[in-house]
């Protein structure tokens, strides 16, 4: 007893050979590391029908672990932010307005959005589903009661950018009419019952473009 194996018994003791030493327990520290610890020696109550984190929160702490952690919530937590209000929108950044249009389909901030853009000379593209304007400083070259010819601003949402197009041909008829948004309230409840024209049908079929 106690004699330490040698030869063959050594090379294989990561074999089955080497179980021989687990089982027989000699080593303590490969004792622990193979079969563990008793639990009841370490204060537990197996027995006990309340939950053990209540009374044991590791093996390198000596008191029990806090049922509820110790936390402050900021104050800013407990304010009610104010109602968004239609008349926001005139303050918003036009690339602001461009993201709740498209990120937001068949949203009554969506038309919300379209509305401003439209107040701001933007025109709605149903065939393209894009939106236009004047290019800053130009008149149009041509213009009849169907359409004009000129040079515009197209916003591209997969690139998210502006791009001009010059000599273009827009045709009335392809523009979406002004939507008109009653509420005061951006989301009140009966919101959802708005319908949206075909800006909003167009804007759900582009994919949503990544925040700017």
């Amino acid at each position: 007893a106690g004699a330490q194996p040698s030869g063959p018994l050594v090379a294989d003791k990561y074999g089955l050979t080497g179980l021989l030493s687990v089982i027989r327990m000699s080593d303590p520290d490969l004792n622990a590391l193979a079969l563990g610890f008793d639990l009841t020696t370490l204060g537990l109550n197996l027995n006990s029908p309340d939950y053990l984190y209540t009374t044991f929160a590791s093996p390198w702490t000596e008191g029990p672990t806090r049922v509820q952690p110790e936390f402050r919530i900021p104050g800013c937590y407990f304010m009610n932010p104010p109602h968004l209000r239609f008349q926001m929108f005139q303050r918003f950044h036009l690339e602001t307005l461009f993201y709740i249009f498209y990120s937001m389909p068949c949203d009554v901030l969506q038309l919300a959005a379209a509305q401003e853009l439209y107040n701001r000379d933007w025109r709605f593209h149903k065939e393209k589903k894009l939106w236009f304007t004047r290019a800053p400083n130009t008149e149009p070259t041509v213009k009849t009661e169907q359409y004009e010819k000129g040079s515009f601003l197209v916003f591209d949402p997969q690139k998210w950018t502006k791009e001009r197009k010059d000599d273009y041909v827009l045709v009335y008829d392809q523009l979406e009419e002004k939507t008109s948004v009653q509420p005061t309230e951006a989301h009140p409840p009966q919101a959802a019952a708005v319908q949206a024209p075909a800006a909003a049908a167009a804007a759900a079929a582009v994919q949503p473009p990544p925040p700017p």
